[in-house]
């Protein structure tokens, strides 16, 4: 090898030795700018929260009122007693914050609570009188898609206005009395199917099943005019049973997680089910009114408006295909999403409502005698036809169901208002307009000083105090935004127990109170223990065949 040649390996030596400590001190430059931007990223970010936490406690409109200041400062304060560690659990924390602050406490850093019974009507504004919006943030609501459509969801005071305006005639009082014989159809079918499976030796039932395959026909049959037939299924339509009280369970997660939330809702199940079975499932059943609005838009174009109410053929769809919504209003899209809440609306909380306030009359035979001893003035057999009017007028009984809408809390949450125009003035505390306001159905159920020994169901109280009822019970809410289905709830409540009650002797079966009966959390709807099986009783005697 010549000096020359050996001259150019060096040199080539070098210079790749350059090369690379050049390309070395590149990626390490770069690197090192990588690094100081993620830090002034880092820090900017946590200067703006920062600012943002001293902002809520110092300068905003609410750092005025009573509160800890954490829940103040973030909305993590609420995370942490509602969705985790601890779960479905800030109800009962707020309830301890206005034992330490008060009457009014700030519970978020946008939310004013107020637990006084004697100040319902100034938050909830009977209808009429004042404005009253909804509050996007609690109700996860979005400017379109099912999280928007429906009137259930429907924040803007005129917009909820005309919704529900145009299905209001379709659950007044008069139409649901025209349409009394289709409940007593369904109630029908459910007691000849149990009187075939006490024949039969299948004495332990389900109630909470077997109630929701009533409601849900019920509901299914009046709204959209399709039986979902969960009666004649093997278990009374449980997939269905199951699922709405799992949209309830999903929504202290979709209060601090909107966007991942409504999209888990909005995309295709089989995806979502990888990474939440819960909202899977909800948004699969989501889905089952749409061929249904299809089929009745279709015939509504075919055969025109139509009026008679005498049958469940005037559906829903009819009524809002044939109201002064403009066109927008009838799209597909918002028709399943008014259908869907609806049909869950009509059977999670009746449920509730039934099967606990069966419980406990059973639970209390005193009661329970006493009960039947005043249905026994109109109904003398247990097939003796009745109606929801006759029902009504019996002092005791309604006065039981009255006591098992106080106790059950189908419907639990905190209901915040927002009043767009006018500042809310709550003794002292001048609660600036457009704030989210409001009280807890729960809470106000059970306190004490309105309703003495709150866990003891005592159908009395009401018969004692009559203006109780008008003054203090929420259950169906209050105002304006009251649940458009209480007229078809209440039919329901009176017809199913009054026929069930006297056509069966029932016994209650391995029911633990804590564990089945007792709300343990509260995600909109009042929920029980996660094991809980349901409310199981027997069937003892069928009356009807001992006569």
């Amino acid at each position: 090898m010549g000096a020359q040649d050996f001259t150019g390996i060096v040199r080539r030596a070098v210079d790749s030795e350059r090369l690379s400590g050049l390309f070395e001190k590149a990626m390490n430059d770069k690197w090192l700018t990588l690094q100081n931007s993620l830090l002034v990223c880092f820090s900017l970010y946590s200067a703006y929260w920062l600012v943002v936490y001293i902002y809520r406690v110092t300068l905003h409109p609410l750092a005025k009122f009573p509160g800890p200041v954490l829940a103040g400062v973030s909305f993590w304060y609420e995370f942490y007693y509602d969705v985790w560690p601890r779960r479905y659990g800030y109800m009962w924390k707020i309830e301890e914050l206005h034992k330490k602050y008060g009457p009014i406490v700030r519970i978020n850093p946008i939310h004013i609570h107020i637990n006084d019974p004697n100040f319902i009507d100034q938050i909830y504004a009977p209808a009429g009188r004042e404005k009253r919006n909804g509050d996007p943030w609690f109700s996860m609501a979005t400017e379109s898609g099912m999280m928007a459509w429906s009137t259930l969801q429907t924040m803007d005071h005129h917009q909820h206005h005309l919704r529900r305006g145009a299905l209001s005639r379709f659950f007044s009082k008069a139409s649901v009395r025209q349409l009394e014989g289709l409940i007593s159809d369904k109630i029908d079918r459910l007691l000849q199917r149990l009187a075939q499976m006490h024949r039969a030796g299948d004495s332990v039932i389900n109630s909470t099943h077997v109630i929701a395959a009533l409601t849900m026909d019920i509901i299914s049959s009046y709204s959209l005019g399709v039986d979902m037939g969960n009666l004649t299924r093997e278990e009374w339509g449980r997939d269905w049973s199951e699922t709405f009280p799992r949209l309830g369970t999903i929504r202290p997660w979709g209060r601090q997680f909107k966007n991942l939330t409504v999209m888990s809702l909005s995309i295709e199940p089989s995806i979502v089910r990888w990474f939440n079975p819960t909202a899977a499932a909800v948004a699969e059943k989501a889905k089952y009114p749409m061929e249904v609005i299809r089929a009745h838009i279709d015939k509504h174009e075919k055969d025109g408006a139509t009026t008679n109410m005498a049958t469940n053929n005037r559906t829903i769809f009819m009524e809002i295909l044939d109201s002064s919504l403009p066109p927008h209003e009838k799209s597909v899209g918002r028709l399943n999403a008014e259908a869907f809440l609806l049909l869950g609306g009509g059977t999670d909380p009746t449920t509730r409502n039934l099967t606990v306030t069966m419980y406990h009359l059973l639970a209390n035979p005193k009661l329970l005698q006493r009960l039947l001893d005043e249905l026994k003035l109109i109904m003398p057999r247990p097939d003796s036809p009745v109606t929801v009017a006759a029902l009504e007028a019996l002092p005791f009984f309604s006065a039981c169901i009255t006591e098992g809408l106080r106790m059950t809390n189908a419907v639990s949450t905190r209901m915040p208002r927002v009043s767009p125009d006018k500042a809310i003035v709550y003794k002292d505390w001048v609660i600036p307009k457009g704030t989210p306001v409001m009280q807890s159905l729960y809470l106000l159920h059970m306190n004490d000083d309105i309703f003495p020994e709150p866990m003891r169901y005592n159908p009395q109280r009401w018969l004692d105090n009559p203006s109780l009822k008008s003054r203090y019970l929420m259950a169906f809410g209050r105002g304006s935004r009251q649940c458009l289905g209480i007229n078809l709830a209440n039919a329901e409540m009176f017809l199913t127990l009054a026929r069930v009650l006297t056509r069966f002797d029932l016994g209650l079966y391995d029911v633990i109170r804590e564990r089945d009966i007792d709300v343990s959390g509260d995600c909109f709807n009042g929920i029980v223990r996660d094991d809980s099986p349901g409310i199981r009783v027997k069937l003892l005697r069928d009356n009807l065949a001992e006569i």
